[in-house]
Protein backbone atom coordinates (compact mmCIF):
# COMPACT_ATOMS: atom_id res chain seq x y z
CA UNK A 1 0.00 0.00 0.00
CA UNK A 2 1.37 3.41 -0.92
CA UNK A 3 2.03 5.57 2.12
CA UNK A 4 0.54 9.05 2.15
CA UNK A 5 2.91 11.72 3.37
CA UNK A 6 1.71 15.02 4.82
CA UNK A 7 3.90 17.94 3.84
CA UNK A 8 4.12 21.33 5.45
CA UNK A 9 4.61 24.16 2.98
CA UNK A 10 6.56 27.23 4.13
CA UNK A 11 4.65 30.46 3.51
CA UNK A 12 6.24 33.44 1.85
CA UNK A 13 6.45 36.74 3.82
CA UNK A 14 2.88 38.00 4.43
CA UNK A 15 1.53 34.63 3.42
CA UNK A 16 0.11 33.89 6.88
CA UNK A 17 -2.09 37.00 6.74
CA UNK A 18 -3.22 36.20 3.21
CA UNK A 19 -4.02 32.63 4.17
CA UNK A 20 -5.98 33.75 7.24
CA UNK A 21 -8.06 36.17 5.19
CA UNK A 22 -8.73 33.46 2.64
CA UNK A 23 -9.89 31.08 5.33
CA UNK A 24 -12.23 33.70 6.84
CA UNK A 25 -13.67 34.53 3.43
CA UNK A 26 -14.20 30.88 2.66
CA UNK A 27 -15.87 30.35 6.04
CA UNK A 28 -18.22 33.28 5.47
CA UNK A 29 -19.13 31.99 2.03
CA UNK A 30 -19.89 28.54 3.41
CA UNK A 31 -22.05 30.05 6.20
CA UNK A 32 -24.08 32.10 3.75
CA UNK A 33 -24.51 29.27 1.27
CA UNK A 34 -25.66 26.91 4.01
CA UNK A 35 -28.34 29.34 5.20
CA UNK A 36 -26.64 30.10 8.51
CA UNK A 37 -28.41 32.82 10.47
CA UNK A 38 -25.75 33.37 13.08
CA UNK A 39 -25.08 36.92 11.87
CA UNK A 40 -28.58 37.67 10.54
CA UNK A 41 -30.08 40.95 11.69
CA UNK A 42 -33.22 40.73 13.83
CA UNK A 43 -36.52 41.65 12.18
CA UNK A 44 -38.84 43.89 14.16
CA UNK A 45 -42.62 43.83 13.67
CA UNK A 46 -45.21 46.23 15.11
CA UNK A 47 -48.61 44.80 16.04
CA UNK A 48 -51.55 47.14 16.69
CA UNK A 49 -54.93 46.54 18.32
CA UNK A 50 -57.63 48.57 20.07
CA UNK A 51 -58.42 46.77 23.34
CA UNK A 52 -56.91 47.36 26.80
CA UNK A 53 -53.95 45.40 28.13
CA UNK A 54 -56.21 43.29 30.36
CA UNK A 55 -58.09 41.89 27.36
CA UNK A 56 -57.79 38.34 26.02
CA UNK A 57 -56.58 39.61 22.65
CA UNK A 58 -53.66 41.51 24.15
CA UNK A 59 -52.57 38.62 26.34
CA UNK A 60 -52.64 36.19 23.42
CA UNK A 61 -50.65 38.52 21.17
CA UNK A 62 -48.02 38.91 23.89
CA UNK A 63 -47.82 35.12 24.20
CA UNK A 64 -47.42 34.81 20.42
CA UNK A 65 -44.70 37.49 20.33
CA UNK A 66 -42.75 35.67 23.03
CA UNK A 67 -43.18 32.36 21.20
CA UNK A 68 -41.89 33.86 17.92
CA UNK A 69 -38.89 35.36 19.72
CA UNK A 70 -37.92 31.99 21.21
CA UNK A 71 -38.51 29.93 18.07
CA UNK A 72 -36.52 32.36 15.91
CA UNK A 73 -33.63 32.49 18.40
CA UNK A 74 -34.23 36.19 18.84
CA UNK A 75 -34.38 37.02 15.11
CA UNK A 76 -38.09 37.91 15.11
CA UNK A 77 -38.92 40.69 17.55
CA UNK A 78 -42.59 41.61 17.87
CA UNK A 79 -43.84 44.65 19.79
CA UNK A 80 -47.55 44.91 20.61
CA UNK A 81 -49.19 48.35 20.76
CA UNK A 82 -52.52 48.09 22.66
CA UNK A 83 -55.50 50.36 23.31
CA UNK A 84 -55.49 52.20 19.95
CA UNK A 85 -52.02 53.66 20.55
CA UNK A 86 -51.35 53.55 16.81
CA UNK A 87 -54.82 54.58 15.69
CA UNK A 88 -58.56 54.40 16.50
CA UNK A 89 -60.64 51.25 16.23
CA UNK A 90 -61.96 52.28 12.80
CA UNK A 91 -58.41 52.55 11.43
CA UNK A 92 -56.91 49.31 12.72
CA UNK A 93 -57.12 47.33 9.49
CA UNK A 94 -55.78 50.21 7.41
CA UNK A 95 -52.80 50.51 9.73
CA UNK A 96 -51.70 47.09 8.50
CA UNK A 97 -52.79 47.65 4.89
CA UNK A 98 -50.78 50.86 4.55
CA UNK A 99 -47.79 49.59 6.51
CA UNK A 100 -48.06 52.01 9.43
CA UNK A 101 -48.28 48.82 11.49
CA UNK A 102 -46.97 45.50 10.27
CA UNK A 103 -49.85 43.52 11.78
CA UNK A 104 -53.23 44.61 13.13
CA UNK A 105 -56.07 42.98 15.04
CA UNK A 106 -59.35 44.59 14.02
CA UNK A 107 -63.10 44.40 14.47
CA UNK A 108 -65.10 43.91 11.26
CA UNK A 109 -68.05 45.71 12.82
CA UNK A 110 -65.95 48.89 13.12
CA UNK A 111 -65.92 49.22 9.32
CA UNK A 112 -69.34 47.91 8.22
CA UNK A 113 -69.57 47.01 4.55
CA UNK A 114 -65.80 46.86 4.13
CA UNK A 115 -65.69 43.05 4.27
CA UNK A 116 -69.09 41.94 2.91
CA UNK A 117 -68.20 38.25 2.51
CA UNK A 118 -66.64 37.94 5.95
CA UNK A 119 -69.63 39.72 7.47
CA UNK A 120 -71.88 36.89 6.30
CA UNK A 121 -70.48 35.02 9.31
CA UNK A 122 -72.50 37.48 11.42
CA UNK A 123 -75.84 36.43 9.92
CA UNK A 124 -78.54 35.12 12.27
CA UNK A 125 -77.96 31.56 13.50
CA UNK A 126 -75.20 30.84 10.97
CA UNK A 127 -73.22 28.93 13.64
CA UNK A 128 -76.20 26.98 15.02
CA UNK A 129 -76.30 23.41 13.66
CA UNK A 130 -79.71 22.30 12.44
CA UNK A 131 -81.21 18.86 12.93
CA UNK A 132 -84.72 17.91 11.84
CA UNK A 133 -85.53 21.55 11.12
CA UNK A 134 -84.66 22.56 14.67
CA UNK A 135 -81.71 24.76 15.62
CA UNK A 136 -79.18 23.51 18.14
CA UNK A 137 -76.88 25.49 20.40
CA UNK A 138 -74.12 27.26 18.46
CA UNK A 139 -70.69 25.76 18.08
CA UNK A 140 -68.02 27.18 20.38
CA UNK A 141 -65.98 30.28 19.56
CA UNK A 142 -62.99 27.97 19.16
CA UNK A 143 -64.81 25.90 16.53
CA UNK A 144 -66.45 28.89 14.82
CA UNK A 145 -63.10 30.66 14.50
CA UNK A 146 -61.48 27.56 13.02
CA UNK A 147 -64.33 27.13 10.53
CA UNK A 148 -64.19 30.69 9.17
CA UNK A 149 -60.39 30.74 9.05
CA UNK A 150 -60.57 27.47 7.12
CA UNK A 151 -62.49 29.34 4.41
CA UNK A 152 -59.94 32.19 4.25
CA UNK A 153 -59.03 31.39 0.63
CA UNK A 154 -62.54 32.52 -0.36
CA UNK A 155 -61.99 35.85 1.42
CA UNK A 156 -58.58 36.86 0.03
CA UNK A 157 -59.88 39.58 -2.30
CA UNK A 158 -61.42 41.44 0.64
CA UNK A 159 -58.00 41.79 2.24
CA UNK A 160 -56.00 43.07 -0.73
CA UNK A 161 -52.65 44.44 0.36
CA UNK A 162 -52.55 42.23 3.44
CA UNK A 163 -52.15 38.59 4.35
CA UNK A 164 -55.08 37.35 6.43
CA UNK A 165 -53.62 35.39 9.34
CA UNK A 166 -56.86 34.39 11.08
CA UNK A 167 -60.50 35.24 11.66
CA UNK A 168 -62.04 34.96 15.12
CA UNK A 169 -65.80 34.44 15.48
CA UNK A 170 -67.77 34.68 18.73
CA UNK A 171 -71.21 33.19 17.96
CA UNK A 172 -72.82 34.08 21.28
CA UNK A 173 -74.56 37.42 20.89
CA UNK A 174 -77.81 37.59 22.83
CA UNK A 175 -80.30 40.24 23.96
CA UNK A 176 -79.82 42.07 27.26
CA UNK A 177 -82.47 44.28 28.87
CA UNK A 178 -82.64 46.80 31.68
CA UNK A 179 -86.12 45.90 33.01
CA UNK A 180 -88.18 43.66 30.77
CA UNK A 181 -88.15 39.84 30.63
CA UNK A 182 -88.30 38.89 26.95
CA UNK A 183 -89.46 35.42 25.90
CA UNK A 184 -90.63 36.18 22.37
CA UNK A 185 -90.29 38.95 19.76
CA UNK A 186 -93.68 40.40 20.70
CA UNK A 187 -92.23 41.31 24.11
CA UNK A 188 -89.78 43.67 22.37
CA UNK A 189 -92.31 45.69 20.39
CA UNK A 190 -91.55 49.42 20.51
CA UNK A 191 -88.29 49.07 22.47
CA UNK A 192 -85.16 51.00 21.51
CA UNK A 193 -82.24 48.58 21.49
CA UNK A 194 -78.56 49.31 21.01
CA UNK A 195 -77.05 47.60 17.95
CA UNK A 196 -73.41 46.86 17.08
CA UNK A 197 -73.61 47.46 13.34
CA UNK A 198 -75.93 47.63 10.29
CA UNK A 199 -76.70 43.91 10.27
CA UNK A 200 -77.67 43.88 13.96
CA UNK A 201 -79.81 46.97 13.28
CA UNK A 202 -81.70 45.04 10.58
CA UNK A 203 -82.17 42.13 12.96
CA UNK A 204 -83.59 44.40 15.67
CA UNK A 205 -86.04 45.91 13.21
CA UNK A 206 -87.10 42.48 11.98
CA UNK A 207 -87.86 41.52 15.61
CA UNK A 208 -90.14 44.53 16.01
CA UNK A 209 -87.87 46.88 17.98
CA UNK A 210 -86.07 50.10 17.03
CA UNK A 211 -82.27 50.13 16.62
CA UNK A 212 -80.20 52.80 18.36
CA UNK A 213 -76.50 53.61 17.99
CA UNK A 214 -74.83 53.93 21.39
CA UNK A 215 -71.12 53.66 22.22
CA UNK A 216 -70.33 50.73 24.55
CA UNK A 217 -68.75 53.11 27.09
CA UNK A 218 -72.01 55.11 27.23
CA UNK A 219 -74.32 52.11 27.28
CA UNK A 220 -74.63 51.51 31.02
CA UNK A 221 -75.67 55.13 31.53
CA UNK A 222 -78.16 54.95 28.65
CA UNK A 223 -79.72 51.80 30.11
CA UNK A 224 -80.02 53.29 33.59
CA UNK A 225 -81.60 56.46 32.19
CA UNK A 226 -83.96 54.41 30.01
CA UNK A 227 -82.98 56.05 26.71
CA UNK A 228 -82.48 52.50 25.47
CA UNK A 229 -84.15 49.39 26.89
CA UNK A 230 -81.57 46.82 25.91
CA UNK A 231 -78.89 45.78 23.46
CA UNK A 232 -77.32 43.06 21.34
CA UNK A 233 -74.39 41.95 23.51
CA UNK A 234 -72.50 38.92 24.75
CA UNK A 235 -71.53 37.92 28.27
CA UNK A 236 -67.86 38.72 27.83
CA UNK A 237 -68.70 42.30 26.87
CA UNK A 238 -71.24 42.47 29.69
CA UNK A 239 -68.47 41.87 32.18
CA UNK A 240 -65.87 43.98 30.37
CA UNK A 241 -68.18 47.00 30.41
CA UNK A 242 -69.50 46.25 33.91
CA UNK A 243 -73.18 45.86 32.99
CA UNK A 244 -74.08 44.04 36.21
CA UNK A 245 -76.02 46.96 37.66
CA UNK A 246 -77.51 48.18 34.37
CA UNK A 247 -78.93 44.87 33.10
CA UNK A 248 -81.75 42.93 34.77
CA UNK A 249 -82.34 40.11 32.25
CA UNK A 250 -80.72 38.31 29.34
CA UNK A 251 -82.58 36.41 26.63
CA UNK A 252 -79.90 33.87 25.75
CA UNK A 253 -80.35 33.52 22.00
CA UNK A 254 -76.76 33.03 20.80
CA UNK A 255 -78.14 34.13 17.46
CA UNK A 256 -75.33 36.15 15.89
CA UNK A 257 -71.56 36.48 15.94
CA UNK A 258 -68.91 39.11 16.44
CA UNK A 259 -66.05 38.65 13.97
CA UNK A 260 -62.49 39.94 14.22
CA UNK A 261 -59.42 39.56 12.05
CA UNK A 262 -55.64 39.51 12.29
CA UNK A 263 -53.86 40.68 9.12
CA UNK A 264 -50.27 41.43 8.11
CA UNK A 265 -49.01 43.94 5.57
CA UNK A 266 -48.37 41.87 2.45
CA UNK A 267 -45.17 43.65 1.38
CA UNK A 268 -43.70 43.30 4.85
CA UNK A 269 -44.55 39.61 4.90
CA UNK A 270 -42.94 39.04 1.49
CA UNK A 271 -39.81 40.92 2.59
CA UNK A 272 -39.10 38.46 5.40
CA UNK A 273 -36.59 35.63 5.04
CA UNK A 274 -38.26 32.39 4.00
CA UNK A 275 -37.69 30.72 7.36
CA UNK A 276 -39.36 33.59 9.26
CA UNK A 277 -42.32 33.57 6.87
CA UNK A 278 -42.69 29.85 7.55
CA UNK A 279 -42.48 30.48 11.29
CA UNK A 280 -45.37 32.94 11.06
CA UNK A 281 -47.36 30.66 8.74
CA UNK A 282 -46.96 27.71 11.09
CA UNK A 283 -48.11 29.78 14.08
CA UNK A 284 -51.23 31.14 12.37
CA UNK A 285 -54.19 29.75 10.47
CA UNK A 286 -56.88 27.35 11.63
CA UNK A 287 -55.28 26.08 14.84
CA UNK A 288 -54.27 29.57 15.97
CA UNK A 289 -57.84 30.73 15.39
CA UNK A 290 -59.11 27.76 17.38
CA UNK A 291 -56.79 28.69 20.25
CA UNK A 292 -57.82 32.35 20.23
CA UNK A 293 -61.50 31.38 20.01
CA UNK A 294 -61.00 29.07 22.97
CA UNK A 295 -59.79 32.00 25.03
CA UNK A 296 -63.00 33.83 24.18
CA UNK A 297 -65.01 30.79 25.26
CA UNK A 298 -63.34 31.02 28.66
CA UNK A 299 -64.06 34.75 28.86
CA UNK A 300 -67.69 34.21 27.83
CA UNK A 301 -68.20 31.64 30.59
CA UNK A 302 -66.67 34.03 33.12
CA UNK A 303 -68.93 36.84 31.89
CA UNK A 304 -72.02 34.69 32.34
CA UNK A 305 -70.99 33.85 35.90
CA UNK A 306 -70.44 37.54 36.55
CA UNK A 307 -74.01 38.45 35.53
CA UNK A 308 -75.47 35.50 37.44
CA UNK A 309 -73.62 36.68 40.54
CA UNK A 310 -75.16 40.11 39.97
CA UNK A 311 -78.63 38.47 40.14
CA UNK A 312 -79.37 39.06 36.47
CA UNK A 313 -82.17 36.81 35.19
CA UNK A 314 -81.00 34.42 32.44
CA UNK A 315 -83.83 33.35 30.12
CA UNK A 316 -83.04 30.31 27.97
CA UNK A 317 -85.78 30.05 25.29
CA UNK A 318 -87.31 26.67 24.60
CA UNK A 319 -87.43 25.20 21.07
CA UNK A 320 -90.71 26.92 20.15
CA UNK A 321 -89.45 30.28 21.40
CA UNK A 322 -86.22 29.89 19.41
CA UNK A 323 -88.28 29.30 16.27
CA UNK A 324 -90.33 32.41 17.06
CA UNK A 325 -87.16 34.50 17.01
CA UNK A 326 -85.75 32.72 13.97
CA UNK A 327 -88.76 33.11 11.68
CA UNK A 328 -88.67 36.93 11.29
CA UNK A 329 -84.90 36.82 10.84
CA UNK A 330 -84.90 34.45 7.85
CA UNK A 331 -85.64 37.28 5.37
CA UNK A 332 -82.63 39.18 6.74
CA UNK A 333 -80.42 36.21 5.86
CA UNK A 334 -81.70 35.93 2.29
CA UNK A 335 -81.72 39.68 1.63
CA UNK A 336 -78.15 40.06 2.87
CA UNK A 337 -76.85 37.15 0.79
CA UNK A 338 -78.59 38.48 -2.32
CA UNK A 339 -77.21 42.00 -1.77
CA UNK A 340 -73.62 40.71 -1.48
CA UNK A 341 -74.12 38.36 -4.44
CA UNK A 342 -75.29 41.35 -6.51
CA UNK A 343 -71.84 42.90 -6.00
CA UNK A 344 -70.32 40.03 -7.94
CA UNK A 345 -69.11 38.22 -4.84
CA UNK A 346 -69.68 34.48 -4.18
CA UNK A 347 -71.93 35.10 -1.20
CA UNK A 348 -74.13 32.04 -1.64
CA UNK A 349 -71.14 29.71 -1.94
CA UNK A 350 -69.43 31.12 1.14
CA UNK A 351 -72.60 30.98 3.23
CA UNK A 352 -73.50 27.45 2.10
CA UNK A 353 -69.94 26.22 2.67
CA UNK A 354 -69.90 27.69 6.16
CA UNK A 355 -73.29 26.23 7.04
CA UNK A 356 -72.23 22.81 5.74
CA UNK A 357 -69.13 22.89 7.94
CA UNK A 358 -71.14 23.98 10.96
CA UNK A 359 -73.59 21.13 10.48
CA UNK A 360 -70.70 18.67 10.12
CA UNK A 361 -69.17 19.57 13.49
CA UNK A 362 -69.27 16.65 15.89
CA UNK A 363 -70.89 17.64 19.18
Amino acid sequence: MKKTTLRTQRLQPGGALIARRALLAAGAAIALSSGSTAFAQAVELKVSHYVPTSHTIHQELLRWADDMDKKSNGRLKITVYPASQMGPITRQYDLARTGVADIAYFLHGATPGRFPLTELAQLPYVFNPEAGGMLQKPVSSAEASALVTGLASQLDKEYEGTKLLMVVAQPNLSLMFNKASVHQPADMKGMRLRHNGPLAAKMIEALGASPAAVSPVELADALEKGTVKGMVFNYEAGQAFQMGSAVTSVTELNFSAVTLGLAMNEKKYESLPADLRKLIDDSMGVEAARRMGGKFDEAEAAGRRYLVDKKVEIIVPNADEVQAFRAPLKPVVEQTIEAVQAKGLPARKFYDDLRARVNAVKR
